[in-house]
């Protein structure tokens, strides 16, 4: 059985709803980056954060991000801003964040991977799960796009 590979750069672990965090990152940047950084952390990491961030602050704070908050950004803003919102919007960032940014299934906490699943298909109101490709592709072909196990 092969192992499993995760490159540590493309991990979020441990900042979650840690506003100090936040803070100290924002120090560390030009004055005039601080409040976009500010709200891309805050939307990347607070519970109660911002649920749709302005796009000209995403685009100034992404320079300023680590590779993995750089590359979960650019997946969940369409999702809450972009041409997606009204698939995804806020359940899906939700879903995100309560996950801790892993595989709700197995773990794998490498954000490169990570996709949501329509729980109970595209019918009915939002319901997300936080899945690795291989968990996601698992449990969608176990059961039809209606959410009914396959024959």
């Amino acid at each position: 059985m092969a192992r499993r590979v995760v490159d540590p750069a493309f991990v979020i672990a441990g900042r979650f709803d840690n506003k100090s965090y936040i803070e100290r990152r924002c120090a560390s940047v030009p004055v005039a980056v601080r409040g976009a950084l500010r709200s891309a952390l805050q939307y990347l990491y607070l519970t109660e954060g911002s649920r749709n961030p302005p796009g000209d602050r995403k685009k100034t704070a992404e320079p300023y991000l680590h590779g993995a908050e750089r590359m979960v950004i650019r997946w969940l803003f369409p999702r809450t801003n972009g041409r997606y919102r009204k698939t995804y919007g806020f359940p899906a960032l939700d879903c995100a964040r309560r996950a801790r940014y892993m595989c709700e299934w197995c773990g794998i906490r490498d954000v490169r991977v990570l996709e949501f699943d329509h729980v109970h298909g595209r019918k009915g109101p939002p319901r997300f799960a936080c899945l690795c490709a291989n968990c996601h592709r698992i449990k969608s072909r176990s059961a039809d796009w209606t959410g009914r196990p396959r024959r």
